[in-house]
C-alpha cells in the first residue's frame, strides 16, 4: 500500500526534524542550476525593461514565421472531434510525422503539443481506434483548431487469420506468446509528462486517543488539539515534465519542471506540528546516536526500536525553506512512476491477468475495426468467479501486438481485503486503459490513465517508549500510550504521456544524476500559460476549474 494523505503527513513531520537538507542540494545538476523560467523573471519585471522584452519576443516571432520555422507562438492546440457527431474524441493520438514525437488528446477531445517540437513544415497525424488516420499540416493551424476525424466500419468477414476466423480466446494466446516480440524492453530515456490528482478525506470520527503520557508537551490535551487542526480532506495535485532514464534493470529519474497546484494543504499545519512536537521528534534524533539512550515503538505484540539513517535518501524537507516551491522526493517520485509503468503498463503486472489466467475470464469477439492504418481485433473479456477485470483489448491483425487496453474491475469486484490485528485495506476499484504507439523495434507504452479507490483503516494501540539500556533490564525513562481508530477512503488518478523516447547507453546512463527532490511550483489555478511552450496533457474541463485552497 503506497504511504499517501494523514500517514504521509505525519512521517513527514517527523522526518522533516531529523534531516536537514540545504538549498543547495536542490541544484546538483548544473543544468537545473542555470535554469530560470521566463515566467518567473517576467514577475519581476517592470517599466521599460518588460516593454524591451515584449519587443524583443514580437521581433523574434516575426523572424521565425518568416524563416518558416517553429510556429504558432508557445504552443499548438486544438480539439479533436468526430466528423458526423461533432462530439469530442477522447485520448486519441498526435504524433509528428516521420518522428516519436507526440500527444494525446484529453477526455474532452483537447489537446496542446509544444511548438519548440513542431517546425513549420511538419504534418500531424490524428490516430483513433476505429476512425480513418488523418494528416493535417501544422500551418493549418492557424486556420482552424479544430479536427474532424470519419468513422470507418469493417466488416469481420473481410479479415482472414490462418484461413478462418480466430476466437478470442485464441488471440489472446497469440498475444502471449508474442508479446515479448512486439513489445521489446529496452534500455532508453523517456521524457514523459505526470500527473498525479489523489484525495483523502479525513473523517469527523477520526480519532486517536492519549491513554497515558508522562513525556513533556505530549499530553492528551496538545495531541487531540493538533488533531483537531487537520483539514477535511487531504488533497495533492501534481504536474510534472521529466526525463526517466533506465537501463536494464536500473532507472533514474531528473525533473525538467514541476507545478502543483495542492500539497496535502499542510504547508502551515507542518509547522505547527513543528512547533507543538519539535523537541520530541528532536529527541529521538538525538537518541539515535546515544549508546545509553533509545526509542522503542509497541503496538500489541510487535515492537522495534526507532531506527534512522541520515544518509537515506527519504525527501525529507526544511518545511518552509522556500514558500514558493513545494518539494518531494525524487525517489517517491521515481516509485510513483515505475508503479504505473509496471502495474498499468506491463504484463509482468496483476492486473493484465485478464491476458496472463485466461482460465478466469470469458472472451467475445467484436467487429475488426481499424487504428493508424492497421486492422484491429477488438476483444471484449468479462470475469468468471475468480477474474476481476471487464474491459477490451485491441490487438493488430497481423502481428497481435496489443494496440490499446480499457479495463476496471466489475461491477462487484474488489481485492487485496486485509483485515488483520487492527490493520485494515481494500482495492474497491480500480480502472487503466493504456495506448501503445508503433516503432522501429516494435510496440511501446505512449500513454497510461490509471484510477484506484481504496480503503486503509488503523484500529490498534500505540505505544511510544524512551529507555535507558541497563544490564538487565532496561529502564523506562518515559511513555505515550495512543488508542488509533481511523478509516481513510484514498482516491487516486494518474496519467502518464510519452513525449519522447531515445535510446539509451550504458556511459550515457552513468552520467546521469538523480537530484535529491522534485521542486514543485506553487500555482494557484490551471491559467492557461501555466506551462510555458511544453507538450502536456490538457486538464479537463473540471481540473481547469480546480483552484488552490486558501
Amino acid at each position: 500500500m503506497r504511504s499517501s494523505g494523514p500517514t504521509a503527513f505525519i512521517a513527514k513531520i517527523y522526518q522533516n526534524r531529523i534531516i536537514k537538507v540545504k538549498y543547495d542540494a536542490l541544484c546538483d545538476d548544473e543544468e537545473r542550476k542555470a535554469y530560470v523560467s521566463t515566467r518567473d523573471r517576467d514577475h519581476h519585471l517592470t517599466g521599460p525593461l518588460m516593454f524591451t522584452t515584449s519587443m524583443k519576443r514580437c521581433c523574434l516571432s516575426v523572424l521565425l514565421c518568416l524563416l518558416a520555422a517553429r510556429v504558432l507562438g508557445n504552443s499548438i492546440s486544438g480539439q479533436v472531434l468526430d466528423a458526423e457527431t461533432h462530439l469530442p474524441l477522447p485520448f486519441a493520438s498526435i504524433s509528428v510525422m516521420d518522428s516519436q514525437l507526440g500527444t494525446i488528446s484529453n477526455s474532452e477531445g483537447y489537446f496542446v503539443l509544444s511548438s519548440e517540437s513542431v517546425l513549420g513544415t511538419d504534418t500531424l497525424l490524428f490516430s483513433y481506434m476505429g476512425y480513418e488516420t488523418f494528416k493535417r499540416a501544422v500551418q493549418d493551424f492557424e486556420k482552424s483548431p479544430l479536427v474532424y476525424l470519419r468513422s470507418v466500419e469493417i466488416n469481420l468477414d473481410a479479415v482472414t487469420v490462418y484461413s478462418r476466423q480466430l476466437t478470442g480466446r485464441e488471440i489472446i494466446g497469440q498475444v502471449r506468446e508474442n508479446y515479448s516480440k512486439n513489445h521489446p524492453e529496452r534500455s532508453e530515456m523517456r521524457r514523459m509528462f505526470y500527473h498525479k490528482f489523489e484525495r483523502t478525506p479525513f473523517p469527523e470520527d477520526n480519532q486517536i486517543h492519549v491513554k497515558h503520557s508522562d513525556f513533556v508537551g505530549m499530553d492528551k490535551a496538545t495531541i487531540e488539539g493538533l488533531l483537531k487542526m487537520l483539514p477535511d480532506e487531504f488533497t495533492e495535485y501534481q504536474d510534472a515534465v521529466l526525463s526517466f532514464y533506465n537501463y536494464e534493470d536500473k532507472h533514474k529519474l531528473v525533473p525538467v519542471e514541476a507545478i502543483s497546484l495542492e500539497e496535502d494543504a499542510m504547508q502551515d499545519l507542518e509547522a505547527i506540528f513543528e512547533k507543538k512536537l519539535g523537541a520530541f521528534f528532536e529527541d529521538i534524533e538525538k537518541s539515535k546516536g546515544n549508546q545509553e539512550i533509545y526509542y522503542k515503538f509497541r503496538t500489541g505484540v510487535f515492537a522495534m526500536k526507532a531506527d534512522t539513517n541520515p544518509d537515506e535518501d527519504t525527501g525529507a524537507l526544511e518545511p518552509h525553506a522556500d514558500s514558493l516551491h513545494y518539494r518531494v522526493s525524487t525517489t517517491q517520485l521515481d516509485g510513483e512512476v515505475s508503479f504505473l509503468l509496471k502495474d498499468y503498463g506491463s504484463l509482468k503486472s496483476d492486473n493484465w491477468e485478464f491476458i496472463t489466467k485466461p482460465n478466469r475470464y470469458d472472451y467475445r469477439m467484436e467487429e475488426v475495426t481499424v487504428f493508424n492504418g492497421e486492422l484491429v481485433y477488438q476483444v471484449a473479456f468479462t470475469p468468471r468467479e475468480r477474474g476481476l477485470f471487464e474491459g477490451n483489448l485491441y490487438v493488430s491483425t497481423q502481428s497481435f501486438a496489443i494496440l490499446q487496453l480499457d479495463f476496471a474491475y466489475a461491477t462487484g469486484k474488489t481485492s487485496e481485503n486485509i483485515h488483520l490485528l487492527g490493520f485494515g485495506h481494500s482495492m474497491n476499484s480500480k480502472q487503466g486503459r493504456v495506448i501503445f504507439e508503433k516503432g522501429k523495434e516494435g510496440y511501446f507504452v505512449k500513454y497510461i490513465q490509471a484510477k484506484q479507490h481504496e480503503t486503509a483503516s488503523i484500529a490498534r494501540d500505540f505505544t511510544i517508549m524512551k529507555k535507558q539500556k541497563r544490564f538487565l533490564i532496561d529502564k523506562e525513562l518515559n511513555e505515550i500510550k495512543l488508542e488509533a481508530s481511523l478509516t481513510f477512503e484514498i482516491h487516486s488518478d494518474w496519467e502518464l504521456l510519452i513525449l519522447d523516447r531515445k535510446p539509451l547507453e550504458a556511459n550515457e546512463f552513468e552520467t546521469v544524476k538523480q537530484p535529491a527532490v522534485v521542486r514543485f511550483r506553487k500555482e494557484y489555478s490551471n491559467a492557461p500559460d501555466l506551462w510555458d511552450n511544453r507538450t502536456v496533457i490538457a486538464p479537463s474541463a473540471e481540473l481547469m476549474k480546480y483552484t488552490r485552497k486558501e
